[in-house]
C-alpha cells in the first residue's frame, strides 16, 4: 500500500528520499539516549499556526475536499467504535514509512471516546507505533482527529518503555497497570492491559486525574503512543503543561530555536528544520526544553494522587421520618442559597418541605474541606435488640426525598470515605490491622458488586421478586427489594455505616488507605462479599439464605484448617448433633481480648453466639409468632425443620398451629418470626416441654448455633486468625473459596 500511494504522490516521494540524507547528532541525557535531525522538510509542521483565527479561516487539509488527488488513501474500519479511518502516507515524514491516519469524516482532535480506535489499529499493525498529538501538542491539525503511524522502535522512550526499564509502579487494577517512565521529564506514563476495553478503562481513569490548564481547552494537553505487544496492549502517555517552549519565540537570534515538541520530541528524537536551531540546540538545552513543556513535579504528583485515590461517589440512605432535624457545621449550598446551623424538613403534597419552599428533593453541597453535617435522632440497629437512637455526624453531601410519606436523608460521599466509617461501625477500630485490611476489601466488594447489581435489576425486563408466596408457604429474602433511590442502606439490612461519629482511629484509615481499591475477585467479577458475626463453625452456602443462584466462591467449609470430611449438615440427625457440639472452630472462643476487638459494645450485650439457646412459653411464642408475622396461628402445635443449609442453618420451617399451619423461609424471615428483634441465627433445633390444658407444648427452647446468616467471612473467626498471625489476604481466601485480591481501581 505504502509503495503505491508513494508513487503517485510526487512530494511524499520526495520527502521520503530525502529521510536518508538527514543530519543527526546523538545526544546523552542523564544516561539516556536521544536523538536531533535536521529534516528542513518539517517546515512547515515545525511552524504550523494552529491559531483558532486561522484554523476558523482555512479548509481542512484531511478532509476529502482539502486534499491533493495524489493522497489516494486506503479505509480502516474500527473494531471498537465502527468508525471508518483513511490510512494516507504522510507527505512530510519523520521516519520512513510514515502514515497519517485521520477519522473518514470532520471531527476535532480529541481522543476521549477514541482510545480504543486507537488500540485497535496498533492490534491490527503489530509492528508499528500509533501516536496522537493533542490540539495543542504538536497537532498541525486540531481540527480534524487523526493519527500517526511509523515502524516501532524509533523512538528512545517507546524502545525504554517497551523494555520494561526506567518504570514505578503508580495504579493497578482488574484492567491493567500505569507505572510511571522515569526518564529526563515529569509526567510520562506506560499503560499495559491483556484487553482493548481494560487500556481504554486505564486511559479514560487516567486522562480524568490530569490537570487541564486553559478552562478553553477540552482535553489535557497530552501526547500518546500505543502499540501492541504479542499478548498485551501498551501505550506511552505524556502529559504537558506547555505548547511550545520560550526559546521558540525569543527575540535574540541566539536565543531563538525553532523546536515545536510532539510525541517523538516527548519521546526522545528532536527535529529542527533550521539549520541555525540545529546548530544551537544541544542536550543541555533539549533537556530543560522538555522539562518546560512537561508537567512540572507538584502537577504530577497531584495528578498520581488522584490516579491513587479516586473514588465512585455512593448513595447511602440513613432513615426516614416525617420530620427530620438537622445541622449544617459549616456552610452548604442548595437552590442558590447558603445555610449553616440547625434546620428541618418534613413532608407537604409529597414533597421535601425545606425553608418555607417545596422541594421534589434538594441536595446540599459544601465546597469546605471539613465541612460536615448532623442528622438528629437516627435509628441504629433496626428491629435488633441493641436498637437506639444517636445524633450522628456525617462527611459529604445530604440529599432529601420522600419516600412512602416520609422525608428520607440520604448521605452522598466517597465509597472509600464511606469505608472508613463502615469498617468502624461493624467492628470496632481497634481490631487487629489484618481483620480491619480484610474486612476493609469485602466490604469494598460488597458495596461495588451491590451498585452493579442494583443496575442490573434496573435494567432488566423482569420484575425483581424476593418473596414467594402462597396459601401454605411464604419463601422470603431480604437483599435489594428495599433500596430502589439510593445505593445501600445505613443499617444492618446493608452494612453499618454511622458517619463520622464511627470513624475513630487513624489505624481504620491507615488500612483504608493500604488497601484502596482492593476488591475480591472471581472469574473476573467483583464479588458479592457477604460477612456475618458468628458462622457456627461452617460456612453457609448463599442460596440457602438469598436468591436461587450458585456463588462458587461462597462454598460450605469448616471454620478452621482441619481436612476432616465435612459433616451434611442438611440432616437433621447430623445438624442436631452438631449444634449441640462444641467443634474446633476459630470461632469457638471466649477470649474477651478478642471479643472486644471485634464487637462494639452494644454488641458485647449477648456473648453467647456460638453455642446458645433461647425459650418462649407457649403464650410467649404464638403471641411474639401473631404480632411478627402477623398470622394468627393459635396456639404452636410445632416448629417442624423442612430444610437445612450447609451450615445446619434451616431455610424451610413448617409453624404448626391450632388455627393453621404454614412454611416459612428463608433464614432472616425465620429468625425475624421467632424473636421480638432477630433470633440469632436459623441454625437450631427445637426442644418441647410439658403440655398445656389443651395438650399443646408448654414452652419451646430453641438450641442454636451462630449468630447470623453464616455466609462469607466470620467476623468472630477472622479475628481470631488476626490474632493468630494470619496475613489479611489469607483470612479473605480461607473465606472466599478461589476467589483472588486485586485492585479495582
Amino acid at each position: 500500500m505504502f509503495s503505491r500511494e508513494l508513487s503517485f504522490h510526487g512530494r511524499a516521494f520526495v520527502n521520503n528520499q530525502a529521510l536518508s540524507g538527514m543530519e543527526i547528532r546523538e545526544f546523552d541525557i542523564d544516561g539516556y539516549p536521544a536523538r536531533l535531525l535536521y529534516n528542513p522538510a518539517r517546515e512547515a509542521s515545525v511552524m504550523a499556526d494552529v491559531s483558532e483565527e486561522t484554523i476558523r479561516n482555512r479548509q481542512c487539509f484531511l478532509c476529502e475536499e482539502g486534499l491533493s488527488p495524489e493522497q489516494l488513501g486506503t479505509v480502516w474500519r474500527s473494531p471498537a467504535s465502527q468508525e471508518d479511518y483513511i490510512f494516507r502516507v504522510n507527505p512530510f515524514p519523520i521516519f520512513d514509512l510514515h502514515f497519517t491516519i485521520s477519522l473518514s469524516h470532520h471531527k476535532r482532535q480529541q481522543l476521549e471516546g477514541y482510545f480504543a480506535d486507537m488500540a485497535a489499529i496498533s492490534h491490527d499493525l503489530p509492528d508499528y507505533t500509533i501516536f496522537y498529538n493533542g490540539p495543542m501538542c504538536g497537532a498541525s491539525a486540531p481540527d480534524h482527529l487523526h493519527f500517526q503511524a511509523v515502524p516501532s522502535g524509533n523512538m528512545p522512550s517507546e524502545v525504554i518503555a517497551r523494555k520494561g526499564q526506567h518504570l514505578e509502579p503508580v495504579y493497578s487494577s482488574i484492567s491493567g497497570t500505569i507505572s510511571r517512565l522515569c526518564v529526563w521529564s515529569n509526567g510520562s506514563y506506560v499503560l499495559r492491559s491483556k484487553s482493548r476495553e481494560g487500556i481504554d478503562s486505564l486511559f479514560s481513569h487516567l486522562m480524568s486525574c490530569a490537570p487541564i490548564f486553559d478552562s478553553s481547552e477540552w482535553e489535557p494537553r497530552v501526547n500518546v503512543l500505543s502499540w501492541w505487544e504479542a499478548d498485551h496492549y501498551a501505550a506511552l502517555v505524556h502529559f504537558r503543561r506547555e505548547s511550545r517552549p520560550t526559546c521558540f519565540t525569543a527575540e535574540d537570534p541566539q536565543e531563538r530555536i525553532l523546536i515545536s515538541p510532539a510525541c517523538v520530541e516527548m519521546s526522545g528524537v528532536a527535529i529542527v528544520s533550521s539549520r541555525d536551531s540545529f546548530n544551537l540546540l544541544t542536550a543541555d538545552k533539549l533537556k530543560s526544553i522538555i522539562e518546560e513543556v512537561s508537567l512540572d513535579k507538584i502537577s504530577s504528583q497531584l495528578m498520581e494522587n488522584k490516579l491513587k485515590r479516586t473514588q465512585a461517589e455512593l448513595a447511602v440512605g440513613i432513615f426516614s421520618e416525617e420530620r427530620i432535624e438537622f445541622s449544617f457545621n459549616a456552610p452548604y449550598s442548595a437552590g442558590g442559597k447558603s445555610y449553616k446551623g440547625d434546620f428541618t424538613a418534613s413532608v407537604k403534597d409529597g414533597k421535601v418541605l425545606f425553608d418555607g419552599e417545596i422541594h421534589d428533593q434538594i441536595i446540599f453541597t459544601s465546597s469546605e474541606e471539613n465541612a460536615s453535617f448532623i442528622l438528629k435522632d437516627v435509628t441504629i440497629g433496626v428491629e435488633f435488640h441493641w436498637e437506639r437512637k444517636e445524633d450522628q455526624v456525617f462527611a459529604g453531601n445530604l440529599k432529601l426525598i420522600v419516600e412512602k410519606g416520609r422525608v428520607t436523608a440520604i448521605n452522598l460521599i466517597g465509597i472509600e470515605d464511606y469505608l472508613i466509617s463502615v469498617i468502624s461501625s461493624e467492628m470496632s477500630a481497634t481490631s487487629s490491622k489484618q481483620l480491619l485490611k480484610a474486612h476493609a476489601v469485602i466490604s469494598r466488594s460488597w458495596t461495588l458488586a451491590q451498585i452493579v447489581k442494583n443496575k442490573e435489576i434496573t435494567a432488566s425486563e423482569h420484575e425483581y421478586s424476593a418473596c414467594i408466596v402462597t396459601e401454605d408457604e411464604l419463601i422470603k429474602w431480604y437483599d435489594r427489594e428495599d433500596h430502589t433511590n439510593f445505593d445501600v442502606c445505613a443499617d444492618d439490612h446493608c452494612q453499618r455505616y454511622q458517619g463520622l461519629t464511627r470513624a475513630s482511629t487513624e489505624a481504620v484509615r491507615e488500612v483504608i488507605k493500604e488497601t484502596w481499591g482492593e476488591v475480591l475477585t472471581y472469574d473476573g467479577k467483583i464479588c458479592d462479599a457477604r460477612f456475618s458475626k458468628c458462622c457456627g463453625g461452617i460456612f453457609e452456602e448463599f442460596p440457602y439464605c438469598w436468591e436461587d443462584k450458585d456463588m462458587p466462591y461462597l462454598r460450605k467449609q469448616f471454620d478452621n484448617k482441619s481436612e476432616t470430611p465435612l459433616p451434611d449438615l442438611t440432616i437433621e440427625e447430623n445438624a442436631r448433633e452438631w449444634i449441640y457440639g462444641s467443634p474446633e472452630a476459630f470461632c469457638n472462643t471466649t477470649d474477651q481480648r478478642i471479643l472486644s476487638q471485634v464487637l462494639n459494645s452494644y454488641d458485647q450485650e449477648t456473648l453467647n453466639f456460638f453455642r446458645w439457646k433461647e425459650k418462649y412459653s407457649q403464650q410467649e411464642l404464638s403471641e411474639l409468632i401473631k404480632s411478627r408475622s402477623g398470622v394468627d396461628y393459635g396456639e404452636i402445635i410445632d416448629l417442624v425443620p423442612l430444610a437445612r443449609g450447609t451450615s445446619g442453618r434451616l431455610w424451610k420451617l413448617k409453624i404448626v398451629g391450632s388455627n393453621r399451619s404454614r412454611t416459612i423461609g428463608k433464614e432472616l424471615e425465620i429468625r425475624r418470626t421467632l424473636s421480638p428483634s432477630h433470633l440469632y441465627s436459623s441454625a437450631f433445633v427445637v426442644e418441647k416441654e410439658g403440655v398445656t390444658a389443651s395438650g399443646a407444648p408448654a414452652s419451646f427452647t430453641l438450641v442454636g448455633a451462630g449468630w447470623g446468616h453464616g455466609v462469607g467471612l466470620c467476623q468472630i473467626g477472622a479475628a481470631v486468625m488476626g490474632d493468630l498471625g494470619y496475613d489479611y489476604r489469607e483470612i479473605l481466601l480461607h473465606y472466599f473459596n478461589g476467589a483472588s485480591v486485586d485492585k479495582q481501581y
